[in-house]
């Protein structure tokens, strides 16, 4: 699992780096807290990293389960393609927010075919035990 875990510790990694390309855009734009909006170029890096949040919550269960009922291999895998799937999507998104989709199903894909795999390993698991 430690390679599994440096996958999830760096995506919350990651989050914590576009949290603070948000602090960065809010000042060089001059967005003053807790305005949110108010520069299309800021409103642009919040909402990469907002959304970053919003696939966090659901990727970080989903490796985990992910990898102890199917495979830490793919896992592993599946999770690097999650994050270099966010860096395409945040730039992407910056310049224009309608080239971001390549980065959101480059990184979506993999979160939800994991999430997917942990639910159908526990169901046989559940089904397994039960016989």
């Amino acid at each position: 699992m430690n390679w599994v875990s440096l996958v999830m510790l760096l995506a919350v990694l990651q989050s914590v780096v576009f949290g603070g390309l948000v602090a960065w855009a809010r000042g060089k734009y001059k967005v003053a807290a807790p305005a949110i909006s108010g520069n299309e170029v800021f409103e642009r890096f919040f909402r990469v990293h907002y959304n970053t949040n919003e696939q966090l919550i659901v990727f970080l269960p989903a490796i985990w389960f992910f990898a102890s009922y199917i495979s830490m291999k793919w896992a592993t895998i599946l999770g690097t393609v999650y994050l270099l799937g966010r860096v395409i999507y945040a730039v992407s998104y910056v310049r224009s927010p309608k080239q971001r989709e390549i980065g959101f199903w480059l990184s979506a894909g993999p979160t939800y075919s994991m999430l997917l795999g942990a639910i159908y390993g526990a169901l046989a698991t559940i089904l397994v035990s039960a016989t």
